[in-house]
């Protein structure tokens, strides 16, 4: 995925700001009152069509698919809907019908999505389970039978989580430990850690408040209270879905291949021939932000969170996989391990042996 320069950004966020704050103004300035009833069309238009358009110019274009700009698009309207006062838009009676008619657009390409999925999914689920043994993690399986079949885009990334989510959260509580590919090594990194005490004390927290705020907030209005209902069930199972996963994929070895799934939320496969060096991490606690972008953390989440025990450096930047689709160039992982003494024994004999070849 191409990155965005600094540049562009920063021409992005002015275009933004000046369009914004202009439309806010013109209706709050006491100077230029009374408005005549056409200015919340011109608002409506920059929020709809202005913003969408060079939103696409300048962060979407080559970088993401334009299906966005329906969403940015509805959220424009929403934005707009904020901003004009309620007596200048009921003089228009067709605006009513505009969130209705993006929200057709997209309840038709979610069923078109969906129609492709299920046509697919005999031949998905057998391509899933036959990749039993070419691939070790739930999450990569699920990946691969996916691309077989279905065009790569971030709606298909989105899905791929969202399964990965539910299978880890509600369907792995009887599984083993990952099955991984013959002559690999093994290591845990979660052992040592308070990282499964940390989340179920979250969930726990989680719990008890929606509990208490829903009852709450449905007082004062009960769509928002369902809302965030949904929101809280969902942070739990992603929570549950991050301790399965963690517990169930461990960092592995082969002779050619180390392989992360951190959790759910990150992944990384290095080739052994990419790997510069592997030493003992002796540097600062935490690392500047400019560093962290380049930086694979597979350090797990604590009450205090430790230093990294092992530094990798590669020769070139690879890219990480991240939760959704997302995904960075790093050219560091900072790990550490349960037996940092073993990784770093086996590892620099895998790099002596590549060497030696």
């Amino acid at each position: 995925m191409l990155s965005i320069s600094r540049t562009k950004w920063l021409w992005f966020c002015l275009l933004l700001t000046l369009v914004v704050s202009s439309n806010v103004l013109i209706y709050q300035l006491n100077m230029l009152q009374p408005l005549p009833n056409q200015v919340a069309l011109g608002t409506l238009f920059d929020f709809i069509i202005t913003i969408p358009i060079f939103t696409y110019f300048f962060i979407i274009r080559k970088r993401y698919s334009w299906k966005y700009l329906l969403s940015l698009a509805v959220l424009g309207y929403g934005a707009a809907y904020l901003i004009i006062p309620h007596k200048m838009l009921t003089s228009y009676h067709n605006t009513s019908y505009i969130p209705i008619f993006f929200e057709g657009i997209l309840f038709f390409i979610e069923i078109y999505i969906g129609y492709k999925l299920i046509r697919k999914l005999p031949a998905i689920i057998r391509n899933f389970n036959n990749n039993f043994t070419n691939t070790s993690t739930f999450q990569d399986r699920l990946e691969e039978a996916l691309m077989l079949h279905l065009k790569p885009s971030r709606t298909l990334d989105i899905i791929s989580s969202e399964i990965t989510m539910l299978y880890y959260s509600l369907f792995s509580w009887r599984k083993e430990q990952v099955s991984v590919l013959e002559n690999a090594s093994i290591f845990t990194f979660h052992k040592k850690t308070s990282f499964v005490a940390l989340y179920v004390m979250l969930i726990h927290a989680i719990v008890l408040e929606s509990i208490g705020f829903h009852f709450l907030l449905h007082s004062w209005s009960p769509v928002l209270s369902l809302i965030a209902l949904v929101l809280n069930v969902y942070t739990v199972l992603l929570f549950l879905a991050e301790i399965q996963a963690i517990r169930l994929c461990p960092i592995f070895l082969t002779n050619h291949q180390l392989h992360f799934q951190i959790g759910i939320m990150k992944r990384l496969k290095v080739s052994i021939k990419d790997i510069k060096s592997v030493h003992y991490y002796e540097g600062p606690e935490k690392t500047s932000n400019k560093e962290s972008k380049h930086i694979f953390d597979a350090v797990l989440s604590d009450f205090m969170k430790e230093k990294p025990s092992i530094e990798i450096e590669l020769h070139s930047p690879k890219k990480a996989k991240f939760l959704y689709g997302i995904s960075k160039n790093v050219t560091k992982i900072h790990l550490r391990p349960d037996e940092p003494q073993r990784f770093y024994k086996i590892l620099n004999t895998k790099l002596n042996e590549e060497l030696n070849l």
